[in-house]
């Protein structure tokens, strides 16, 4: 970590001899924008960070201003760096640089990481030495990220589409799913019994109980209250009855049951993952 801290001091030092910004404006840098090029990100996966940065009261100058952005992952303490660029500017209000990732290759230095899981990528700019900057309350940005195992489990379904897919394996439904009150409503047992859960249907009432090992999920059809573990929830749609089939709620659901959920508006796409 000193040599890295040694390393980026030098390049600072180098960049502050490019270039003085003066004026009683003070030069202001700041991360406007930070786009990631995929939601889902695996092991072993490549993606990428594209970070806009807005500029403030840029002088005039026959010299390029340049400055540092670096990126580092917010472990094992703080930080290990990962990868860092020497942005130019030329009298613009913003400029943009990315930085792309092959976490086959673990391209960073502390080979021993364990990605998996949540993590965060720190952005952060430095101007240099030489640079007088009005705020750097905003030079620092944190973007929080989830890298799932390749054995997850996938689940792939489509609003009023009666396929799905699990890992890729093409399934028919026994009904597709549907939107209401602007919640997205899946058949029940497609989710369950994919994750390798059991379902019990107690028609007297009209309950559904759901149960894992740790976890068990109590709902009525047509009712919004519900209980994960004995805990009351307040449900935004509540179960319904289509066709003799039973939807619910699917963020409410695959929550509950430590998954996750994206929602792909382009094609009404629904992707659940669960980490075994």
């Amino acid at each position: 970590m000193k040599k890295i801290i040694l390393v980026l001091t030098s390049v600072l030092l180098i960049i502050g001899s490019f270039s003085i910004v003066k004026g009683a404006d003070e030069l202001d840098l700041f991360i406007k924008d930070v786009t990631l090029s995929k939601e889902i990100i695996f092991e072993n996966d490549t993606f990428s960070v594209e970070i806009e940065i807005g500029v403030k009261n840029l002088k005039q100058s026959n010299n390029p201003l340049n400055f540092l952005v670096s990126i580092f992952w917010d472990m094992p303490s703080k930080y290990t760096h990962i990868d860092s660029k020497i942005v130019e500017i030329n009298n613009v209000d913003k400029v943009k640089v990315k930085f792309n990732f092959d976490l086959s290759k673990k391209s960073f230095i502390n080979q021993n990481i364990n990605l998996l899981g949540d993590k965060s990528l720190i952005i952060q700019i430095d101007s240099g030495h030489n640079i007088n900057e009005y705020d750097e309350k905003n030079n620092i940005y944190e973007m929080k990220i989830h890298i799932f195992k390749l054995s997850s489990l996938v689940l792939k379904i489509w609003i009023n589409n009666p396929i799905g897919y699990v890992n890729n394996k093409k399934i028919e439904l026994e009904t597709p799913p549907i939107i209401v009150n602007n919640r997205t409503m899946v058949p029940l047992r497609f989710i369950i019994e994919n994750f390798g859960g059991d379902i019990y249907w107690n028609s007297t009432d009209s309950s559904i109980k759901i149960v894992f090992p740790e976890k068990e999920i109590l709902m009525w059809v047509n009712n919004s209250t519900a209980y994960i573990n004995g805990k009351k929830y307040i449900l935004d749609s509540p179960p319904i009855i289509i066709g003799g089939r039973t939807l619910v709620p699917v963020r409410f659901v695959v929550e509950a049951l430590g998954a996750y959920v994206f929602w792909n508006s382009t094609d009404s796409g629904v992707t659940i993952i669960y980490e075994k």
